[in-house]
C-alpha cells in the first residue's frame, strides 16, 4: 500500500471512530438523563429537519453529496486495490549514464535461490511498493520439518546480498514463510504443524 493511501485510510478510520464514540456517548447520556444531553437534544426542532426535503436546495445538495461521495469512494478503491508493483531502482549514475536494477527480476532470483533450500517446497517473489518503500516480497512454502533457524540465517545472507547489490538504495527484503501442516505421526514426534513467520531486512 502506498503511503498516501495508508494515511488516508487511517485518517478516515480515526474520524469515523471518533464520530461513533461521540454518538455512543451522547446516546448513553440521553438514556441516563444526563442534563447536558437532554438540553442538547431539546434544542433540535424536528419540524425544521422534516421540512428539508421540501426546500429548493434539497435536491441539489443531495446530488452534490452523491457525486462527492462517489468520487471519494472510487479514489479509495483505486488506491487500495491497484497493483503495488514497482519497477526499477537507480543505483548509480553520472552525467551521461545511469545504472538501474530490475526489482522484479531480483525478487524472482531471491525466490529461486530460497526454493533450493532443504525442505522448501516452493517460493515466489515480486517487487511491490510498500508505503513508499520498494520491497522485494518473497513468499515461501515449506514442509513441517524445515529448520527455521537455518532458513532465517540463509534469508539474512540473502538480505545482505540485496543490500550489497543495491549499493545503499532504499530497498527492503521481506520473506514470509508458510510452514505446511504436519502429518499425525510427525505431530506426535513434536512437529510444530502449521505456522507463518515473516522476516524483514531493510537494505537502506
Amino acid at each position: 500500500m502506498k503511503r498516501a493511501t495508508a494515511v488516508m485510510d487511517r485518517l478516515l478510520v480515526v474520524l469515523l471512530g471518533l464520530a461513533l464514540i461521540g454518538a455512543g456517548v451522547f446516546a448513553l447520556g440521553w438514556y441516563f438523563d444526563v442534563p447536558i444531553a437532554i438540553r442538547t437534544l431539546s434544542r433540535f426542532d424536528r419540524d425544521i429537519f422534516a421540512g428539508f426535503p421540501a426546500e429548493s436546495w434539497w435536491e441539489t445538495a443531495l446530488a452534490i453529496t452523491a457525486v462527492v461521495c462517489t468520487l471519494v469512494a472510487i479514489a479509495l478503491l483505486i488506491g487500495n486495490l491497484s497493483p503495488r508493483r514497482t519497477g526499477t531502482v537507480q543505483i548509480s549514475s553520472d552525467h551521461a549514464l545511469a545504472v538501474r536494477v530490475d526489482l522484479g527480476a531480483l525478487a524472482r532470483g531471491v525466490a529461486a535461490d530460497l526454493a533450493e533450500f532443504p525442505d522448501v517446497e516452493s517460493a515466489r517473489g515480486r517487487a511491490i511498493d510498500d508505503r513508499g518503500t520498494a520491497t522485494l516480497a518473497v513468499t515461501v512454502q515449506t514442509s513441517p520439518h524445515i529448520d527455521i533457524d537455518a532458513l532465517t540465517r540463509h534469508v539474512e545472507q540473502k538480505a545482505q546480498f540485496v543490500a550489497d547489490s543495491m549499493e545503499g538504495g532504499d530497498v527492503a527484503l521481506r520473506v514470509q514463510v508458510h510452514v505446511g501442516a504436519a502429518t499425525p505421526l510427525a505431530h506426535n514426534r513434536g512437529s510444530t504443524g502449521s505456522d507463518s513467520i515473516a522476516s524483514t531486512a531493510n537494505t537502506a
